[in-house]
């Protein structure tokens, strides 16, 4: 702890002051002209350049005209800032709220985005491919959970649940995570999920309290897809 209790300070600055003789002085004064009369060296170019003016996330540096004169400006870049995480680096499909929200102030978010969505691994939808597993959430209460395959009687249809939305949290990039409880016939569904601001979904299930299930590969699209093929 720099300054917390115990901390001291070991022996006093002292300042002392006596004749010098001015030969001394010339002597002390020469180096330092010599030094700030060179040119400059390499590394003292690099440490100029290290002070270069850094722009935030999204923007580029550019050069444009002000007042007559050719200046340096942090520009945004086109297509907006880039995500590394979840999907591999597509465009932001939220808002960023700016800082975290939860509670009643994450309401309108998930009114903008979850209440009227589908997670699926098969963003076209099916038959595009050969298997499509599906999750959505209708502005209605209306949870619905698809498994449509080209198999005849492999098919899960499992539609029209109600869906309760506990714990969501909107970080201020736009991510979000939420849980949900399902009320089946047979039991109750635990579902956990992390959105990712390229829409790369990822989550876990659990069924009548019994061990989680991982659920990865999803991909959020606007609009509630019930199990219609």
């Amino acid at each position: 702890m720099i300054g917390g209790a115990g901390a001291s300070i070991v022996g006093p600055v002292l300042v002392l002051r006596r004749a010098v003789p001015l030969a001394c002085i010339f002597a002390l004064l020469l180096p330092a002209l010599a030094a700030s009369a060179a040119p400059a060296t390499p590394g003292s170019v690099a440490a100029k350049m290290s002070k270069k003016k850094k722009c935030p996330k999204g923007y580029k540096l550019k050069t444009v005209q002000k007042n007559g004169k050719k200046v340096k400006k942090c520009k945004k870049a086109k297509g907006g800032s880039k995500e590394t995480g979840g999907g591999g680096g597509s465009t932001s499909l939220f808002e960023a709220p700016g800082r975290k929200l939860t509670g009643n102030e994450a309401v309108p978010f998930l009114q903008k985005y979850l209440f009227n969505s589908t997670f699926t691994d098969c963003p076209a939808g099916w038959p595009n491919c050969s298997v499509e597993e599906r999750y959505s959430h209708t502005s209605g209460g209306s949870f619905y959970y698809c498994r449509l395959t080209s198999v005849s009687g492999a098919d899960i249809i499992n539609g029209a649940k109600a869906y309760q939305v506990q714990n969501a949290v909107v970080e201020a990039d736009g991510s979000w995570t939420f849980n949900e409880q399902v009320e089946n016939s047979g039991g109750s569904s635990f579902y956990e999920w992390h959105v990712a601001t390229n829409g790369a979904v990822n989550g876990a299930y659990q069924f009548n309290g019994g061990a989680f299930e991982q659920i990865g590969g999803l991909q959020y699209v606007s609009g509630a897809r019930d199990c219609s093929y």
